[in-house]
């Protein structure tokens, strides 16, 4: 194959355009993926941001199996509630103020969980977000907003992870070089 000749071109270098630059990997052989940023700012806004992500869960084992390396230590440290579905889709439309399409917001919600899982299985690792998302409350830490885990070393760190993740899998990239 030709060097110019990719099965996919991915615009962008933030969290959602390298995970589709991981999925496409999943099936094709050439991913290329152009970034306008110079390497010591890629990433997007997720480079940015806190590497919160928001997902329904229904209690502690929904966290663990994004997080499968919390200690039990931290596990019984914590009240992490719920926060369903159908809490994320009125969340959504609040926020949008109706103006969701309801039908995609509704994709959104219910792959949310899934789709953090698929992250965490192809090397995106996640911790409790005590440090923003968390308050003491007697002898647990309770988390408010619905937003448990970050990832490990925030935006830049989830940028840097699947950076690695998409290097290793042979992804090709085009940033420009350090001036």
């Amino acid at each position: 194959m030709a060097d110019n000749i990719y099965d996919v071109v991915v615009v962008g270098a933030g969290n959602a355009a390298l995970s589709a630059a991981i999925a496409a990997k999943e099936n094709c052989e050439s991913v290329l993926v152009i970034e306008k940023a110079p390497e010591y700012f890629r990433g997007g806004n997720t480079y940015f941001t806190g590497g919160i992500i928001r997902f329904p869960f229904n209690g502690i084992d929904d966290i663990q199996a994004i997080i499968p390396d919390m200690s039990e230590t931290e596990a019984n440290s914590i009240e992490v509630g719920s926060y369903t579905e159908d809490q994320y889709y009125d969340d959504m439309m609040r926020v949008t103020h109706g103006m969701s399409d309801p039908e995609l917001a509704q994709i959104l919600v219910s792959q949310a969980h899934p789709t953090m899982k698929w992250l965490q299985e192809n090397g995106v690792r996640f911790v409790l977000s005590f440090g923003r998302q968390a308050f003491k409350d007697g002898d647990k830490y309770r988390f408010w907003g619905g937003l448990v885990v970050e990832a490990v070393g925030a935006g830049k760190g989830l940028s840097d992870q699947q950076f690695e993740v998409c290097k290793a899998r042979g992804s090709r990239f085009d940033i420009p070089p350090k001036v």
